[in-house]
């Protein structure tokens, strides 16, 4: 059964990513004209409305850091996130002096129009994952193939945005004009000066090359400019040139022939969105088909990368090529124009909405656990007898804490759900339901409702505070961390509780035991639901090690042996399964595996070193290094009081005892093998550390309780 529903979600996967098609009428792709639009907003493109299909979405210009425009233009010719340098659009043209200097830096002889910085460039890369600026340009060259670049934005410093994104390996370009003939001296533009579009746009239309890249000149001027202008002619201008460059672009469209492709994008945010950290800018596709764009490294309808733009170009005109890009080829989920529009802006407020409120939300919770657990902590230690309206309070807030991914899961779409239930948990605990069972209950709808909702794309999750930030761009599709660490934690204790509480015989609690165990592994490691390699092998070990233990057998160390080959046969399961997609269709694993076969052993020290840096980051600066630190906190410190709480639990909750254990293994795996492991494992330690001191409560109050009453009847005595 289990073969059978991955081998339909595959199936489904390989139908949902069909690649781009060829044109709007089935023919061959002779040309791409690229054009870069500085700074562009939806509210930019309202007069568009042209008869050629027309796909839409939003393109993340995330960078690989430095300076962050040229980051975010170097990762499009790069097609992977790129480190920005100041000065690296300064290419020269032509100029006696920039020739000699870029045959003194290089050894080289220059072309037409060459950047003598590559070499700062080149060196400014110093990321933990392989990448080549100018990797597009490269592959042009490799298949012999001409390109051309148009236009500037010079202002006070010359910019050539067009040519850096069209750059081969080496800082230089074959074919194309970034001087002065596509600029009009005009003092009432920025800098005096206006692009010439009639020129431009007759040096488009008469371009031979299969691919030309278009900078339009205007825009960037005026974002560098604006902060000389008072607000009305700031306005002003910007509502003329928005206006020059729509003319322009629907020139280009309605006057290219029926195998050119029109790609619009906007390779990095106008200067108010940035500083609000919104990296989302309109993205546009004429020529191929009406919907929404989208990519094997987004797989979400209306959201591709600047990664994704080379690869697409290259797809689109058939270019084979042995680039390292990350980004995948984009293309279009077919729909009507109208209902792209109305999914684009929806997405827009969502996505605006969680990246302005979860830094403040995830605080929130973090700060609510770490006062929660402080309380309990207390009353632990205290030898005072509490009333039991206090005792029920604590273990509600434990209960909450518990029950709050869930919460953060469903809250976008389903908040009456949400509050509703919170206020039967309240209910059924003050009516006094018991803590352990309300603790299965809990976990069982946590773990159902998120392997639901990755099976049906994860829907939920991409609108969850709690889910992956499609504007940071760390994930985009799966399961992401700290999720993963809840399915996990969530899972294993809604299975302890259960067999806890039902009693199962040892055969059929170990084979329901291994089935579940199997279906949530590949729920969280399938390709065809976006591999989480970290969460697979987190998964395998913390649900191996619970097994055993479940199985009433002792952990030895050929047991840990066993887990260890289970953990690698798995991985080799998957990646098989992987390797077996196309290129662009491939998930997390498949590329690494790529990677590795591609760089070698190398590949793997990067993703290593990768993953420690950003765990060491995230230990020192993030807020979820306290969340792991307080579980931990809590854990040990519920052993203080009662002094013999391990052994107590042992006897009346042997399971739940050994739950708690396989969770522990769980996040100490998701801690060493993910990239941002100390989020999934404080999500994961969460379960158990709350499920501890719900049990440490509830002992001791019984237990003082107990003592009070009988040094009561003895002092009446």
């Amino acid at each position: 059964m289990i073969l059978r529903v991955s081998s339909i979600l595959l199936l489904l996967c390989i139908v949902a990513f069909p690649g781009f098609p060829a044109s709007a009428k089935g023919e061959k792709v002779e040309q791409v004209v690229l054009v870069l639009w500085h700074g562009l907003r939806w509210s930019d493109l309202d007069s568009f409305q042209f008869d050629t299909p027309l796909g839409l979405g939003f393109l993340n210009t995330r960078g690989g850091g430095g300076e962050a425009v040229s980051g975010s233009y170097l990762s499009i010719g790069a097609g992977a996130r790129a480190v920005g340098l100041s000065g690296a659009a300064g290419f020269y043209q032509g100029e006696q002096a920039g020739k000699e200097l870029y045959r003194r830096h290089t050894g080289l002889e220059p072309t037409s129009i060459v950047q003598p910085k590559i070499a700062q460039i080149q060196a400014a890369q110093s990321v933990s994952y392989r990448i080549e600026p100018g990797a597009l340009g490269t592959a042009f060259v490799d298949a012999n193939t001409p390109l051309r670049v148009l236009g500037n934005s010079d202002g006070v410093e010359p910019y050539a945005w067009a040519a850096l994104v069209a750059m081969d390996g080496w800082g230089r370009v074959w074919e194309g004009s970034i001087g002065s003939e596509f600029t009009i001296l005009d003092p009432s533009y920025p800098y005096g000066l206006r692009t010439d579009y009639g020129r431009l746009l007759d040096a488009v239309l008469s371009a031979e090359e299969t691919l030309v890249i278009v900078d339009l000149g205007d825009p960037f001027r005026l974002d560098q400019y604006q902060s000389q202008l008072v607000e009305s002619q700031r306005q002003n201008m910007r509502r003329l040139i928005v206006q020059e460059a729509n003319l322009f672009v629907d020139d280009v469209v309605r006057n290219s022939s029926t195998q050119t492709v029109v790609l619009l994008i906007s390779p990095y945010p106008a200067e108010q969105d940035a500083r609000k950290g919104f990296w989302l800018t309109p993205a546009l596709c004429w020529g191929v088909a009406d919907g929404l764009l989208t990519s094997g490294t987004t797989r979400w309808p209306g959201l591709i990368t600047n990664m994704d733009v080379a690869p697409t170009i290259l797809k689109l005109l058939e270019i084979e090529h042995r680039q390292p890009f990350i980004g995948r080829p984009a293309f279009v989920a077919p729909g009507s124009v109208s209902d792209a529009v109305t999914r684009l802006e929806s997405m827009a407020g969502k996505i605006e909405y969680l990246s302005r409120y979860r830094g403040q939300v995830l605080r929130a919770v973090v700060i609510a656990q770490i006062l929660t657990y402080s309380a309990v902590l207390v009353v632990l230690i205290v030898s005072t007898f509490l009333p039991d309206w206090a005792v029920r309070t604590l273990q509600l807030g434990l209960l909450l804490l518990i029950i709050l991914p869930f919460g953060l899961l469903l809250w976008s779409r389903a908040p009456l759900i949400v509050l509703l239930s919170f206020v039967i948990i309240c209910f059924l605990r003050i009516k006094g339901f018991g803590v352990a069972p309300l603790v299965g209950i809990i976990c069982a709808g946590t773990t159902v409702t998120l392997i639901v909702d990755v099976l049906l794309g994860s829907w939920l999750m991409r609108y969850s505070f709690l889910g992956y930030d499609p504007i940071g761009g760390a994930r985009f599709y799966g399961l992401g961390n700290e999720f993963m660490g809840v399915l996990v934690g969530s899972t294993l204790m809604a299975w302890a509780t259960f067999v806890e509480h039902k009693k199962i015989a040892g055969r059929w609690r170990n084979a329901l035991g291994i089935l579940l165990f199997g279906l949530v592994t590949l729920v969280v490691g399938l390709p065809s639901l976006g591999t989480n390699v970290g969460g697979a092998i987190s998964a395998v070990v913390g649900f191996g090690f619970a097994w055993i233990t479940f199985a009433q057998k002792r952990i030895r160390w050929h047991t840990v042996v066993t887990v260890a080959l289970a953990t690698i046969l798995v991985l080799g399961v998957l990646m098989l399964i992987d390797s077996a997609n196309s290129h662009g269709e491939q998930s997390h694993i498949g590329q690494t595996v790529e990677l590795v076969r591609r760089d070698g052993p190398a590949a793997l020290v990067l993703i290593i070193i990768r993953k420690l840096s950003m765990n060491l980051k995230l230990l020192r600066y993030s807020m979820w290094s306290n969340a792991l630190i307080v579980a931990l906190v809590g854990m040990g410190a519920s052993f203080i009081w009662p002094s013999k709480y391990i052994c107590w639990l042992k006897e009346n909750h042997p399971f739940i005892a050994k739950g708690i254990v396989g969770v522990v293994i769980a996040s100490t795996a998701a801690f060493l093998f993910n990239d941002s492991g100390v989020v999934a494992a404080a999500t994961c330690l969460g379960f158990a550390s709350s499920t501890l001191l719900l049990l440490a409560l509830e002992l001791k109050h019984d237990f003082v309780a107990s003592q009070t009453h009988i040094q009561d009847d003895g002092d009446s005595h």
